[in-house]
């Protein structure tokens, strides 16, 4: 065939591909690889594992693509078997980004590694560490992860406690969310911070496990008319049927996966303007509303029957007089005399003798 026939053909798919996808938002589907470094965690690894294996296959079934993000200790699962190493060349190649998963040591399933000192991490959390024992640091940890992909640039390093390590994350963050719910997942531009010698670049996710946050996603998605959508789920059997779901809503919204990124390419691309994120001190304080502290529901104080008291016979007159009206009237001196009363009144004093010992 002629080079001009191939080119014009070329451009009908490029423009009916184009058309299909018709307007609308993009969205991004991440999934996250935790560690299991616990008693036990290497069986549900491998339950993991296979959860993973048939994401990729359902996504791969309707040409969505997926932003994958490892652990150290999964990057080791993986990169330490042939076989395993081999599939995920394969999804690499169909278009499957490989990404970074960090939990810190400020979260319940911290993955182990840290800049923090030993007496840090003890004072952290007692659990988290002991005094003077080193843990592996930021540099160990890319290294596990560039047992899979050298040159990782999108991450989930949510946390603030362990600032040096955070300083290594790649460029782009995806964990973290808008405090409103109805814009959970949705990134509407780019949002930067950093400076100049570090930029950081950060994207909205929203993790719908379960039926009530796939409703949520599904909502959320469907009022978003441009822009990108991400979701974030666990390569775990619990939330393998909330990603069934999710794929299945993506479906019907893009047969063809057109619209179908991954967090890189979104970057790339240039899908969204760019916006300079505010502080995270302003936006903790826009997150706690007036009405939502004042909406916080009180405890429950259990009614206490009220004793009944016995009738006292009342010295100030009738219940409810603050001054009693008779101790404010003026109380005239007796005009006769009283003895033993200890006065040497007018009476006494005119009746020498009358009270002896009180006039003396």
């Amino acid at each position: 065939m002629h080079p001009a026939g191939i080119i014009l053909i070329m451009t009908m798919l490029f423009t009916a591909g184009a058309r299909a996808a018709g307007p609308g938002s993009y969205y991004f589907i991440a999934v996250q690889n935790g560690s299991y470094n616990f008693k036990g965690g290497a069986e549900q690894l491998a339950e993991s594992y296979k959860a993973l294996q048939g994401m990729v296959k359902l996504a791969d079934a309707q040409n969505a693509r997926l932003t994958l993000l490892f652990s150290p200790q999964y990057a080791v699962y993986i990169s330490s078997d042939p076989a395993r190493l081999a599939e995920l060349e394969g999804w690499k190649k169909t278009g499957h980004e490989i990404g970074a998963y960090h939990q810190g040591p400020e979260t319940r399933a911290w993955d182990g590694y840290s800049d923090l000192t030993g007496e840090e991490l003890a004072r952290l959390s007692k659990k988290k560490g002991e005094e003077g024992v080193p843990v592996p640091g930021h540099k160990e940890y890319f290294e596990a992860l560039e047992r899979l992909q050298p040159g990782i640039r999108t991450g989930c390093m949510p946390g603030t406690a362990d600032k040096k390590f955070l300083e290594a994350a790649p460029p782009v963050e995806i964990c973290g969310d808008a405090a409103e719910k109805k814009n959970r997942g949705r990134n509407e531009a780019l949002l930067l911070a950093g400076d100049a010698e570090k930029p950081e670049k950060h994207l909205y996710s929203f993790h719908p496990a379960g039926k009530t946050g796939i409703g949520e996603a599904k909502e959320a998605f469907s009022g978003l008319s441009a822009g990108v959508y991400g979701a974030s789920f666990n390569s775990s059997p619990s939330e393998f049927g909330a990603f069934y779901s999710w794929l299945a809503f993506l479906r019907a919204k893009d047969p063809q996966g057109l619209r179908s990124y991954t967090v890189s390419s979104v970057v790339a691309g240039k899908l969204l303007p760019e916006k300079k994120a505010a502080p995270a001190a302003a936006e903790k304080k826009a997150e706690k509303k007036p009405e939502e502290k004042a909406a916080r529901p009180q405890p429950e104080v259990p009614a206490q029957e009220i004793p009944r008291l016995r009738p006292v016979p009342s010295n100030y007159g009738k219940v409810g007089s603050l001054v009693p009206v008779r101790a404010l009237r003026r109380v005239d001196p007796p005009q006769r005399g009283y003895c033993g009363d200890g006065i040497c009144d007018a009476f006494e004093r005119a009746h020498p003798g009358r009270c002896p010992g009180e006039c003396k």
